[in-house]
């Protein structure tokens, strides 16, 4: 459900040559069988909740069909897809669907996207912002009130002045901490508890007051989630059964685990690549958060929800949201900066070659997607996969609004004359705000850093969230366009006029702020390599003279078995986590494993080993024990024992923090 760094990469040359393949990998579009019987499938003409769609190239139902086929030809080597499947809205009707792939490759059942389920993730929480805004309609539920007062089985710690109020869910801007880690997801439908159970076994730390930064929270929406339930007297999946999936006739979808007995035969395998075969993998139960990510739909179902939306809150005879909520859940309430595309109420933007789409990616294990809606076009497309990683979904997005929807290219980007002198002032580290802080969770941040480096033809360099670095000119003061791409980015400043965050226009619901230099990868990983260096000497150099060490005196004898000890159980613990972590793969968010528990009683021991070690290094210069190079040698250990010590502090290691 859209974990951390969403990886994409502009559209590349691999697409456009795909486009002239149109090879046919999947089984069923809008043109086969019995049309007219959907209602969607038939167009209506505009009413006073429609807005008349300027002019666009998408036509022709036939051309698009190619033109998808060409991509997913493509998309299926490239990117290693086992199964897709894909849906239009046009001017509220369906214009086109269709299925990739097997929805299972060991019986050979092709994917239909009338009746094969796919897992949307975190699209999922349209539906739950959805069913929010039908109770601020009937009144029962207010967006600017403390959400603690539509909570009965446990209230939020009123660590801030500020309290949580539904508003800062919808933005996720909240200040909670994010957190998965043997919770989010769970192996069995035996683990599966009450919703409420779930949320008050694992309230996240508050990190921020709320309001102030956004933070992409699984957890706020679930909370959202229970309070619809809540206020309405029933569980969550049956309210928006009631109120979402049967006005708008999605007979195909369901947020119940396990799933239905009439549905679960549909379900879509899900595979991952694994020593270059596709290995099926069991059905991912997200109950215990199911408002944020435990949709399962077809393609066709997900259509009508688009066109419910883009038709602001009508579908056919039946409407689920009044037409003026639906205008305001589409509007703007939250953005870092206001040059760049924000969070609605629930959807959040997305500017293409200056086109506002509004709408949601999400991600399981195993499944991605991304559901976008261009109000102005009257157009939305769905698409979900069955691949390792989530770069296609996007990659098709931008293949789609660049055909479609073409604007006239620009004036070529320019550096303004200035910018080398300034340059030095955006250069620098920034970590995602969505990460872990209180448990051993917080360590997975380590890596997820962006990169921002001045060149030397006036431009910025970043690097980390894509797969290829970004090229950069600042257009205005604070905010610069990408080169060859069409997206935005937009730093922040103190009031001392130092940088201190960064925005992306791709993920208006994740900034990136700026870290200390000891905080920084560089910094932690040259620390590792050079303990790890140092612990391996000294226990070599213990082991060479192990016969005059056995002779000394024990106030020379016992610092250096303290030394050996924790350089020993160091690597020990360092070779066991990786291979432990390397082992379990994804099966670690599912739960730390025994081992890996009986692992993290090593960091204590060298913890307190390591003080025995300190308190001995200023005893050895004044006494002259060894020689000089052996004391310079133990002091260099010790200080790299004690930064060992900070950071399995720093990193929540120390201990047992989950």
């Amino acid at each position: 459900m859209q974990r951390n760094g969403c990886k994409m990469n502009p559209m590349t040359g691999l697409i456009f040559a795909g486009l002239f393949f149109g090879l046919g990998l999947g089984t069923v579009s809008a043109q086969e069988g019995d049309a007219s019987a959907d209602p969607a499938s038939a167009p209506e003409a505009a009413d006073a909740s429609a807005v008349t769609s300027p002019a666009h190239r998408l036509t022709d139902p036939e051309e698009l069909e190619a033109f998808i086929d060409g991509v997913m030809a493509v998309h299926m080597r490239s990117r290693e897809i086992a199964s897709a499947t894909i849906s239009v809205v046009r001017d509220g009707a369906l214009f086109f669907a269709k299925g990739y792939g097997y929805a299972d490759r060991e019986r050979r059942i092709p994917v239909t996207a009338e009746k094969t389920l796919f897992r949307p993730g975190s699209i999922s929480k349209l539906f739950t912002w959805t069913a929010v805004m039908q109770l601020v309609e009937r009144g029962e539920l207010d967006l600017e009130a403390d959400v603690n007062e539509y909570l009965a089985e446990f209230k939020i710690p009123a660590t801030y002045p500020e309290p949580i109020t539904m508003k800062h869910l919808l933005t996720h801007t909240p200040g909670f901490e994010d957190g998965a880690l043997g919770y989010l997801f769970v192996r069995s439908a035996e683990e599966i508890v009450p919703l409420a159970e779930s949320l008050a076994a694992h309230i996240p730390a508050r990190v921020r007051p709320p309001g102030t930064y956004s933070s992409y929270s699984n957890y706020g929406t679930a909370l959202a989630g229970l309070i619809v339930a809540n206020i309405s007297g029933m569980p969550f999946e049956e309210y928006v059964e009631k109120n979402i999936f049967e006005p708008l006739g999605m007979d195909h979808s369901t947020f119940r685990e396990p799933l239905p007995e009439a549905l679960s035969p549909s379900m879509a395998v899900g595979y991952l690549r694994e020593e270059g075969l596709y290995e099926a993998k069991d059905f991912e139960f997200i109950s215990n958060f199911g408002p944020a990510g435990a949709l399962s739909s077809t393609a066709t179902d997900m259509a009508r929800f688009m066109i419910a939306h883009l038709r602001l809150g009508r579908y056919g005879d039946a409407r689920i949201l009044e037409e003026a909520t639906a205008r305001r859940m589409q509007s703007r309430i939250y953005t870092l900066d206001p040059r760049l595309p924000g969070m609605a109420h629930g959807f959040y933007e997305t500017e293409i070659n200056d086109l506002r789409v509004i709408g949601h990616g999400g991600d399981t294990f195993c499944f991605h997607s991304h559901l976008a809606l261009l109000p102005e076009y009257d157009v939305g497309l769905y698409v979900s996969y069955v691949a390792a990683g989530g770069f296609a979904r996007l990659e098709l997005l931008e293949a789609f609004v660049e055909r479609y929807f073409p604007v006239p290219e620009g004036p070529e980007l320019t550096p303004p004359a200035d910018f080398a002198e300034r340059a030095d002032r955006f250069a620098g580290t920034y970590r995602f705000t969505r990460h872990n802080s209180s448990t051993i969770e917080k360590l997975t941040a380590l890596p997820g850093t962006i990169s921002v480096v001045p060149t030397e033809d006036g431009t910025l360099m970043v690097e980390g969230l894509l797969e290829q670095p970004m090229h950069w000119v600042e257009v205005e003061p604070l905010f610069f366009r990408q080169i060859d791409g069409w997206q935005s980015l937009a730093f922040q400043e103190d009031e001392n006029g130092e940088i201190t965050h960064l925005a992306f226009g791709l993920l208006p619901f994740m900034p990136a702020y700026r870290v200390t230099w000891y905080t920084a990868p560089a910094f932690n990983y040259t620390l590792l390599g050079g303990g790890i260096l140092l612990f391996a000497t000294t226990l070599v150099s213990a082991f060479r003279h192990r016969k005059k060490t056995r002779e000394a005196p024990p106030i020379e004898r016992w610092p250096i078995r303290l030394a050996v000890a924790v350089s020993a159980l160091t690597l020990i613990f360092i070779t066991s986590a990786v291979v432990i972590v390397t082992a379990e793969g994804i099966e670690i968010f599912y739960g730390i494993p025994a081992t890996l528990t009986a692992a993290l009683v090593l960091p204590i021991l060298t913890s307190l080993l390591t003080v025995g070690v300190a308190v001995f290094v200023p005893l050895a210069w004044r006494g002259r024990y060894w020689t000089t190079g052996r004391r310079v040698h133990y002091t260099l250990f010790a200080v790299m024992a004690v930064a060992y010590v900070w950071f399995y502090f720093y990193w929540n290691v120390l201990g047992f923090q989950y």
